[in-house]
């Protein structure tokens, strides 16, 4: 346990000094606004830090530990938005939830997708995630119509019995009504 937040602390130390491609534009673009004005230094501050977060956990994806990076993506998508980072970051981590078991997950990376899709409708992460997220849908409809089929045949089998109860009353009540006739006539 010690060895893995060793790691996590150093990783959080050097990854601003790396560069990881075309989700990294580096701190001087990174430290300008939409209108070209120097940003806040607080604004600089969390955007490093959500630069940093994002890395470890494509770091952690790299070597296996998907919970540590579901972790650092769930914390980059909960920051302010930033194109290129938080649209990748919401891609990864709806493929990430795709595991869960339940049913929960799927619901989970559906959710994700949307939010990516609404947000970040001109993202490359949008348009690779747009067939899985109608996939999804459709799976989903699919289950609904299998319960709904389900609740049908229960239905249906409930409403079988008593059909064939009611069919034995009247059975019954069709030969009392015979007996009652062959005592009237006697």
């Amino acid at each position: 346990m010690k060895h893995k937040w060793f790691f996590i602390i150093v990783l959080l130390a050097v990854v601003p000094f790396c560069s990881f491609g075309c989700s990294q534009t580096g701190w001087r673009a990174s430290s300008l606004s939409v209108t070209g004005v120097a940003a806040a230094p607080a604004e600089i501050s969390a955007v490093r830090d959500q630069e940093r977060r994002f890395a470890g956990a494509l770091v952690f994806l790299r070597v296996g530990e998907e919970q540590e990076a579901r972790d650092l993506l769930e914390l980059v998508i909960a920051g302010p938005p930033r194109s290129g980072i938080t649209d990748e970051a919401l891609f990864r981590l709806s493929l990430l939830y795709l595991r869960d078991d339940g049913g929960k997950g799927t619901v989970r990376t559906l959710e994700l997708l949307e939010q990516l899709i609404a947000e970040y409708p001109r993202s490359i992460w949008a348009h690779q995630g747009s067939p899985l997220a109608a996939y999804l849908t459709g799976v989903r409809n699919l289950r609904d119509r299998q319960r709904e089929v389900k609740t049908l045949k229960e239905l249906n089998l409930s409403l079988s019995r008593d059909n064939r109860e009611m069919r034995q009353s009247i059975e019954r009540l069709k030969s009392l009504d015979l007996e009652l006739e062959k005592k009237i006539k006697r």
